[in-house]
């Protein structure tokens, strides 16, 4: 089928010009092309790929199909038949079965992209994004963010789609489509019929087809220009002119899909279908490209199938999964076909397939699709099985459907117990992991407890793992004894078991429950252990959570030589795996290090960094920990801007019942001058320190409910936080669970809570701590926080004062213009208290001085480089400040001062 002339888009193909230009050039770019059916998006791709050959650059495509059975990645697979690096990626195995081995997939592929287009350039097509899987829409946007540094030009089509995250990547831009002119379509009618004049029957033409390419050109290959007939009789009139035979195989074409595979047609309609194909493409039904056949349009294909009754559809739908499956078909189009073909066991078998789809879409990390296929297979099934429904579960929980998971977890526990297997019981209340919600980690408790109940005692592995998911659940209630009671028990069971998963089940709760700054020592133990267990158990990423918990023993003892040391472990961790948890963690710690030593800005950029790489995996828990890191950041340096605010209070609003983040929300309105509304929403908490339990966020929501009181000038909560904190040894701040941020050495905020309730003297001590601290490790800004600290609280004014230039120094080293601020207000306190100490003014102190040295007037003079008559102003103006009368009182004041 000869290519129509392309008409009326001449901004849009200037527009991909220009982007396959920019993108050899090494600025790549996303055009998503949009429009209705047949409005010209497919030839507007093949007219930019013929640009790039003419170029020399090479281009892949690729396309969805619209069949639910559909294979992830089906997009990318097509177009990687060109491209081997990607085949590549594509076909091997990615371990694991979370957001991070998806990320080290979609990572490996983009990079492999970023290669294949060097040096010269790629153009990648991807066509009806509106029927593509989410998988294949989260590797676009994974490349969307290389694209501005690579020479990769993407150009993918779609109607109607989702496509928000990739309109937001910068390096997107979007072509809408619409109907042709009536210029555009009288050039047309010009140049493809002999139409003396052609701007009437293009009036009518756009009259009757809004200008819809695909219309007019049907119409135009009618010859009946002079009215507008609808698409689906315009394709049936075609069909009409073909043989009974050829109809028949284009229905069986429309079953399969809209692309065709003649051997499959051949399976099916059991002849070959060579010879109606031929009259098929000569009709003008089905179209030749570069070697394959595939209906005109999909809306060809559409009519085509509608056309067919509904038993000879149904009947069609048997046949052709009986041929996928005897061919090797993929399950997930073998399923489809036998969801809607007929006979008894269609059901069973959709059900049968379904699982499989599910299975092999859960091991290519196609987690969205597993989860539909999962379902399928549950709704076809004729029983309910408490292991079917476990099946979708699990999918939905990796798909990110938390409340549907638990939901289905909870029903199949039910059957599991009605059917008399634990063991299936056991696995629904293992199913949800790693979450902190407080209502989900009731529930998953919930089924722990009913578990164990049935559970026999002999399983001690299984029986480890549903105490530990207890322990677990106890830390969010406030119950942090009952939780380390849970946790220890687990972990006796999981090393009796001799199961290193269950012992590594063990450790997680063990450590969790064990995050405050008490239990240091153990915890090192457990982070240990960890790592020496990831080899041999089938959680390689538990080393990754040994190295984060080893990150924060090692701050919390001020050893940042050891942080160093793992955070180079954990970033060899996350470059061998490509592990997107590990980059997020590595990124994140990173910000926290840099902060502590006073590199702001590469703080900034590193927090920066982990919410790309989060929001790549879609992990939503993180957003939260970066606003977290932002918070600390603004207490660090003073101030924070009415934006970022706004936004965090945002992030709080959404977060829930958690005081740890609801008790930013005085402190926001605290340290942006709101002074009523911080004490209003400050009420709640300070009452909260005395009837908490050491345990996970039990340090960092105690301290940081200080700190707002110290904001506050609320003495009696001041004391109360400092009598909880005090008891605790001296360190730096990292509470266990992997530090969001660190604010360096403890003392510093004793002495802030000692000298907001009045304890002066307590408060230098705690500040002198603090200094030397910080110093240590070179914890700049805490350190030169504590000279600030320190200087308030000094009566010796001369002390005082050369703490408070000190700190003032560093706060100008370190661009900290609020904390600047404060140290300059301190030395105009402290200058003014000198004066009022001292009336004398410096060239006073000077003669008053040397008349203790019982020099005379003109000595002082000729010493001082003044007159003598000023000498004798000076000592008459000195007299009457003290209230003297003779030299002989200066001298006797002045020794009287030095004492």
């Amino acid at each position: 089928m000869e290519d129509a002339p392309i008409f009326g888009r001449d901004r849009e193909l200037a527009s991909l010009r220009a982007g396959l230009v920019a993108a050899a050039g090494g600025a790549g770019r996303l055009v998503l092309v949009g429009g209705e059916a047949g409005i010209g998006k497919t030839r507007l791709a093949t007219a930019v790929a013929a640009m790039a050959c003419s170029y020399g650059i090479p281009v892949a495509r690729g396309h969805a199909v619209d069949d639910p059975g559909m294979p992830p990645l089906w997009p990318w697979r097509r177009l990687a038949r060109s491209l081997p690096a990607l085949h590549r990626v594509l076909c091997d195995a990615h371990s694991g079965t979370d957001d991070s081995a998806r990320f080290a997939l979609l990572a490996d592929a983009a990079d492999a992209l970023v290669a294949e287009a060097e040096p010269g350039g790629l153009l990648l097509v991807l066509e009806d994004l509106h029927w593509a899987d989410r998988t294949s829409l989260r590797l676009l946007a994974h490349l969307a963010t290389e694209l501005p540094a690579s020479r990769i030009l993407v150009v993918a089509t779609y109607r109607e789609a989702e496509l928000s995250e990739l309109l937001r990547a910068p390096a997107t831009r979007a072509v809408q489509l619409r109907g042709l002119t009536c210029g555009d379509v009288a050039g047309w009618v010009r140049s493809a019929t002999d139409e003396s004049d052609p701007e009437p029957v293009a009036a009518r033409l756009v009259d009757g087809t809004d200008g819809n390419p695909l219309y007019v050109r049907m119409l135009l290959d009618s010859g009946e220009v002079a009215g507008h007939q609808e698409l689906h009789r315009l394709v049936l009139s075609r069909l009409d002119r073909l043989s009974p035979r050829a109809r028949d195989v284009l229905g069986v074409a429309s079953v399969l899909g809209e692309r065709i595979d003649p051997a499959l047609l051949a399976a099916v309609t059991g002849e070959d279908p060579a010879a109606p194909l031929d009259d098929a493409v000569a009709a003008k039904v089905l179209q030749a490209d570069d070697g394959s056949l595939a209906f005109a349009h999909a809306l060809v294909r559409d009519a085509v199938y509608e056309d067919l009754a509904p038993s000879v559809r149904a009947d069609l739908h048997r046949r052709c999964a009986l041929a996928l499956a005897a061919s090797g078909g993929a399950p997930g189009r073998i399923a489809t076909q036998w969801h809607r073909a007929s006979g008894q066991d269609a059901a069973a078998e959709c059900a049968r397939w379904a699982r499989e789809a599910a299975r092999a879409a859960t091991a290519e990390l196609a987690y969205d699709e597993a989860a539909g296929f999962a379902a399928l297979a549950l709704t076809s099934a004729e029983e309910k099985t408490a292991e079917l429904t476990l099946g979708l579960a699990r999918a939905e929980f990796l798909a990110g459907d938390t409340q549907s998971s638990l939901a289905h977890c909870r029903t199949a526990a039910r059957l599991a117990q009605e059917a008399g297997t634990p063991e299936l019981m056991a696995e629904a209340a293992l199913v949800i992991t790693g979450l902190g919600d407080r209502s989900l980690l009731a529930a998953v408790d919930q089924l722990c407890t009913t578990a164990l109940r049935h559970v026999p005692e002999e399983a001690t592995a299984t029986r480890a793992r549903l105490l530990a998911r207890r322990a677990m659940a106890a830390t969010t209630t406030g119950a942090a004894e009952r939780a380390r009671e849970l946790s220890a028990a687990a972990l006796e069971l999981a090393v009796r078991s001799g199961d290193p998963d269950a012992e590594l089940d063990g450790i997680h709760a063990r450590h969790l429950t064990l995050c405050a700054p008490q239990f240091r020592d153990e915890r090192v133990e457990l982070a240990n252990r960890a790592v020496e267990l990831a080899g041999t158990a089938r959680q390689p990423h538990a080393e990754l959570w040994g190295h984060v918990w080893l990150v924060d023993a090692a701050i919390q003892v001020g050893d940042l030589a050891e942080v160093d040391r793992q955070l180079d472990l954990i970033e060899q961790f996350a470059a061998a795996r490509q592990h997107g948890v590990a980059w997020w963690h590595l990124h994140r710690l990173r910000a926290t290090r840099a902060a502590l030593v006073g590199q702001l800005q590469r703080a900034r950029e590193c927090n920066e960094t982990a919410r790309v790489v989060a929001e790549r995996m879609g992990v939503s828990a993180a957003k939260g920990m970066y606003h977290a890191f932002r918070n600390e950041l603004a207490q660090l340096v003073g101030g924070i801007d009415e934006e970022t605010a706004r936004e965090v209070f945002d992030v709080i609003a959404l977060v829930g019942d958690i005081p740890l983040a609801r008790v930013y929300v005085p402190f926001l309105h605290a340290i942006l001058g709101q002074t009523d509304q911080a004490r209003a929403t400050f009420e709640e908490f300070r009452s909260m320190p005395a009837t908490l339990e050491a345990g996970p966020t039990w340090a960092p929501l105690v301290g940081q409910i200080g700190v707002v009181a110290c904001m506050l000038d609320d003495a009696e909560t001041a004391a109360s936080v400092y009598s909880i904190l005090s008891t605790v040894d001296p360190c730096f701040a990292a509470d266990g669970s992997g530090a969001v941020f660190s604010s360096a050495a403890t003392p510093r905020l004793l002495g802030d809570l000692a000298m907001t309730c009045g304890r002066t003297e307590a408060a230098a001590g705690h500040y002198r701590l603090a200094l030397e601290m910080n110093a240590r490790i070179g914890a700049r800004p805490f350190a030169a926080l504590s000279r600030l600290g320190l200087a308030r609280a000094l009566t010796d004014l001369t002390a005082a004062r050369t703490l408070a230039a000190e700190a003032a120094a560093e706060f100008r080293a370190l661009d900290m213009p609020i904390r600047l601020a404060e140290a300059d207000r301190l030395l105009r306190q402290i200058g003014a208290a000198e004066q009022a100490q001292d009336p004398l003014s410096p060239r006073e102190s000077e003669v008053v001085d040397l008349v203790a040295q019982a020099l005379t007037n003109r000595q002082i003079a000729t010493r001082l480089h003044l007159s003598e008559r000023t000498v004798e102003t000076h000592v008459r103006s000195v007299l009457a400040k003290l209230g003297l009368r003779t030299r002989t009182e200066i001298a006797a004041w002045e020794l009287t001062r030095r004492a």
